[in-house]
């Protein structure tokens, strides 16, 4: 995908994203860690310290930003994985295939940054786009399982 970058996020990047993922249809669609602004942008300030258990970057199509990709619980010494997360944001991009190829591209950056065997995912069984992207990109799901009243899948994508 010749217009898709990941780049570095910033403190404004992290207010736009907290500002766009209160909508009701992300919310539905995607298993948010609900927190205030103050504490999204304390969360990130923590990503750029040395050891950080957290690593992200935004999307970019043609100069736009339309979302995130990171990952999480970064453990290199004991687990060896870590979880990842996407999230675009900008309605118009979906569909498009582009979380897809995001998804691909940052798999390969946190597999050369980090000594981890495998990335690990969580998506609602009823977010089919979700599901497929991730299979796309070769996660294989583990499991199914509820919580709170919603069933959720449970993807690894091991390091070749």
């Amino acid at each position: 995908m010749e217009n898709l970058l990941l780049k570095t996020r910033t403190v404004e990047h992290v207010k736009i994203f907290w500002e766009k993922s209160q909508d009701k249809e992300l919310e539905r669609l995607f298993p948010f860690n609900r927190v205030a602004l103050g504490d999204a942008i304390k969360l990130y300030e923590e990503s750029l310290k040395p050891g950080a258990r957290s690593f992200g970057k935004i999307i970019d199509i043609d100069g736009r930003y339309i979302g995130d990709v990171w990952c999480y619980g970064i453990d290199e010494a004991n687990e060896k994985q870590a979880f990842v997360s996407i999230v675009i944001f900008d309605k118009k991009y979906w569909g498009k295939e582009i979380g897809k190829h995001a998804l691909a591209q940052f798999c390969h950056l946190v597999f050369e940054k980090y000594a981890i065997s495998k990335l690990c995912a969580f998506t609602y069984k009823s977010n089919k786009k979700s599901i497929g992207m991730l299979e796309s990109v070769g996660f294989k799901k583990i499991e199914d399982f509820e919580e709170d009243g919603v069933i959720s899948c449970y993807y690894e994508l091991l390091r070749l």
